[in-house]
């Protein structure tokens, strides 16, 4: 038994990296306890916020956001706490960091004169500024996540505090806040190059050679884009009209224009997104872009027995009797007219009837329209007027064997 401990102990004194103060395996055993241990604790304090948060009563995406920075701050605290505890030195992440990556793809290596005068081999290492390290890209990454952070804050305290204290409209103010947000991550991009060591000649190389890839393969995604713009800026559809796209049966509310792509609300409360060109090549109704009337139109057919102006009177008395129907449009209501029937057929087995009404907001149509065949179905059954439906008669005649 004593045989093993010793063993264990002597793999533990074990070098397992070699820097200027190896590490051992015994350090990085501890150096993974203190971690679990840091994972436990991490998970103990999120259970607890979350019920404190539950009586609290947050919103979940509030309480996510918090737990999740909670769970960063205890692990990075762990992990100084491990590497003080292992008493490993900070020296191997210093050296991870400032490794340049581009020395992993460098296999020549350039001859040098020795003192002796005999060659000798060393590789060729370019200027420190001039190295890509992962200290480099983390702070690049840094930069533009920061960016983008800031992107959020100014356009809620521009919205809040500006945009909405002008009135100005819902579709100017998402304009203005995504030409804010794209020229504040251009900049944080450029300053991010700039970190890396990337010259804008450079990029310019990268982006010339994209363009073939663009000419091929990235047709839908620049068109998309493209499109993106024109609904921005030429405003065919805005945020908050009602669009119906015909030739794929999509009907909503538009809830946001990105520039690849519109994400449409239906009325199941079911987000569609939508690639922008469908919007320009495709025919679109657009329910709101002038105003939000709507005309329902309901079609019903009686017998032919049936009284065609007690009908009329019915559907009539019906559009009426409907709260959300417009019974007398006033002069602001440009080519709104009352409540009207139509005599539009002698079908092969009813007279078709159709009832047209002007309501004050298109999403209502379904309902409305609805509301008015509940009703009509109603009248007729207490003023004995039948809805009549297609009959045939079948003639079987006998042959002969």
């Amino acid at each position: 038994m004593n045989d093993l401990f010793e063993q264990i102990e002597e793999f533990l004194k074990k070098t397992a990296i070699r820097l200027e103060k190896d590490v051992t395996y015994g350090q990085i055993l501890k150096l993974i306890g203190v971690l679990v241990i840091s994972f436990f604790v991490a998970e103990f304090l999120r259970r607890w916020l979350r019920k404190l948060f539950n009586r609290l009563r947050l919103q979940d995406h509030i309480q996510n956001r918090i737990l999740a920075i909670m769970f960063l701050i205890v692990m990075v605290i762990g992990i100084g706490v491990g590497f003080n505890v292992a008493n490993i030195s900070s020296e191997l992440f210093d050296t991870i960091f400032h490794y340049p990556l581009t020395d992993l793809f460098q296999t020549t290596k350039t001859p040098v004169e020795s003192d002796t005068g005999e060659g000798a081999t060393d590789t060729k290492v370019p200027e420190e500024g001039g190295k890509l390290t992962i200290a480099k890209l983390f702070y690049g990454f840094v930069i533009i996540f920061g960016i983008f952070i800031l992107s959020k804050y100014v356009q809620f305290i521009l919205r809040r505090q500006v945009l909405q204290a002008f009135q100005i409209e819902r579709h100017t103010q998402f304009i203005i806040l995504r030409v804010i947000h794209f020229s504040l991550i251009t900049i944080g991009v450029l300053i991010s190059l700039s970190t890396l060591g990337i010259s804008l000649t450079s990029m310019a190389l990268i982006f010339g050679g994209l363009s073939i890839g663009i000419g091929f393969g990235l047709q839908n995604v620049v068109s998309n884009l493209i499109s993106g713009l024109i609904l921005i800026f030429e405003r065919p559809i805005k945020i908050g009209d009602l669009v119906e796209i015909i030739d794929v049966n999509i009907f909503g509310r538009v809830t946001s224009i990105n520039l690849r792509s519109t994400v449409i609300m239906a009325l199941d409360e079911k987000e569609i997104i939508v690639p922008n060109s469908q919007l320009i090549t495709e025919p679109v109704h657009n329910l709101t872009h002038y105003n939000a009337r709507f005309r329902v139109r309901v079609q019903v057919g009686v017998s032919y027995g049936s009284d065609v102006q007690r009908v009329k009177e019915i559907l009539l008395e019906v559009a009426h009797a409907h709260p959300e129907v417009i019974k007398e449009p006033t002069s602001e209501m440009e080519f709104v007219a009352p409540p009207l029937v139509r005599f539009i057929n002698f079908g092969e087995s009813s007279l078709d009837f159709e009832l047209l009404a002007w309501i004050p907001d298109s999403f209502m149509r379904f309902d409305v329209a609805s509301d008015l065949h509940f009703m009509i179905w109603d009248k007729f059954k207490e003023y004995g007027i039948k809805i009549p439906f297609p009959q045939r008669d079948v003639h079987f005649f006998p042959t002969e064997n």
